[in-house]
């Protein structure tokens, strides 16, 4: 078996009501035998940056035996000469998903048989909930949420920003207060025995206000603080962890496991978080999963993507020991639309897929109706000085 070409679907999810919805990026790779896998790339902004990557990586792996994927893997990083960045890694990784894609099905076998199989017999998730927007505001639709989440698909698990939208325009102290209130709102509706994630998006630039912070929102035992600290600075968050009242995570924004492997030999996370789609695919996942369990280090996958990406990543937490707990968020209606069938929570975890491969295909006509249109941007956040912000 032979590869015969990769694409790189595109696909635009903004609409009207959300104009910097961004694109979804999935990779379709095509063999000779008429076996095809497919994989979902991040989105980091440049989008056809990524897809020029895709091309680039194609014009090595194509003729190619699409099963020997540590040597394509290597070929492709190795190849690219200096280590690629985010757009580069994140081709890398949609490519290196279907060629496992590619595997399993012609074994007709799903993925995490050739991971060493089951480890467990489901996948426990955590829901993203962001609809507190201010201090003092939007704590309703907040509890809301939660209940609903907990009422409809069972969670027991949420993850939420520690701090209201409007912070930085806060007094550092009234925006402390408020982001108790906030996650005090979200213990409410969650109960007493719910698991609550915080995530600090490397936001907070001083590491004694974080630990401030930290401190304050001991009171409702969260489960971890992800990303409390600019990503680039290991040592820093080394550092912290040492102080931290409860669990450090990070990871998300590192890629391949040479870049992991600093993050723990710095001692600077109870918890990592790499995700799928940017950190090199299945291949490398599995190499971050054994060295973290060396570490005695458990692995809680970055997901905030929609249905393939979700796919893969259960495929990665069924045959993982050192799995904790999988990211999850509710997809659109768009997304929805892109995939066959999508991954259907119940009790707050997942079943474990069944089919070949991933057990997931594209809607290629719905995807083709929706062609790239422009690059996603973040957007900057000011200070009250007029600089731009740390986000």
């Amino acid at each position: 078996m032979k590869i015969t070409e990769v694409e790189c679907l595109v696909a635009s999810r903004t609409t009207a009501d959300a104009p910097n919805a961004g694109n979804s990026i999935f990779i379709v790779t095509h063999t000779d035998e008429g076996l095809k896998g497919i994989g979902e790339a991040y989105g980091v902004g440049p989008d056809l940056a990524t897809k020029e990557w895709v091309g680039y990586f194609a014009e090595q792996i194509v003729g190619h035996d699409p099963t020997r994927i540590e040597y394509l893997w290597a070929m492709m990083y190795q190849g690219a000469r200096f280590p690629p960045g985010s757009s580069g890694m994140a081709a890398l990784s949609g490519i290196d998903q279907s060629l496992w894609d590619i595997t399993a099905r012609s074994y007709n076998l799903p993925v995490y048989d050739l991971l060493g199989g089951r480890y467990r017999d489901r996948i426990r998730g955590y829901l993203d909930v962001n609809v507190g927007d201010s201090a003092g505001a939007g704590l309703d639709a907040l509890r809301d949420a939660v209940r609903n989440a907990v009422d409809t698909f069972g969670y027991t698990a949420f993850k939420t920003s520690p701090l209201p939208a409007d912070w930085r325009d806060l007094p550092w102290l009234k925006a402390v207060d408020s982001g108790v209130e906030l996650i005090g709102a979200l213990r409410e509706a969650a109960g007493p025995d719910a698991e609550i994630g915080l995530d600090a998006h490397a936001a907070v630039f001083e590491a004694g206000r974080l630990l401030e912070l930290a401190d304050a929102l001991s009171v409702h035992s969260p489960m971890f603080m992800e990303e409390p600290l600019r990503m680039e600075n290991r040592h820093a968050m080394g550092e912290l962890r040492k102080k931290m009242p409860f669990a450090l995570a990070t990871g998300e924004c590192l890629y391949t496991k040479f870049e992991l492997r600093e993050l723990m030999r710095a001692g600077a996370a109870d918890i990592i978080q790499p995700e799928m789609c940017i950190v090199g695919g299945m291949t490398e996942m599995r190499k971050i999963a054994a060295d973290a369990e060396a570490h005695d280090v458990t692995i809680a996958p970055h997901n905030p993507m929609g249905p393939v990406a979700t796919a893969v990543n259960l495929h990665f937490d069924v045959a993982t020991p050192n799995f904790l707990i999988q990211e999850m968020r509710p997809f659109s209606e768009i997304e929805l639309s892109f995939v066959e069938s999508a991954p259907v929570v119940s009790d707050g975890h997942h079943d474990i897929p069944a089919s070949p491969g991933w057990g997931i295909d594209l809607n290629l006509d719905a995807i083709a109706e929706r062609p790239y249109q422009s690059n996603w941007h973040r957007g900057d956040r000011l200070l009250s000085d007029g600089a731009i912000a740390y986000i």
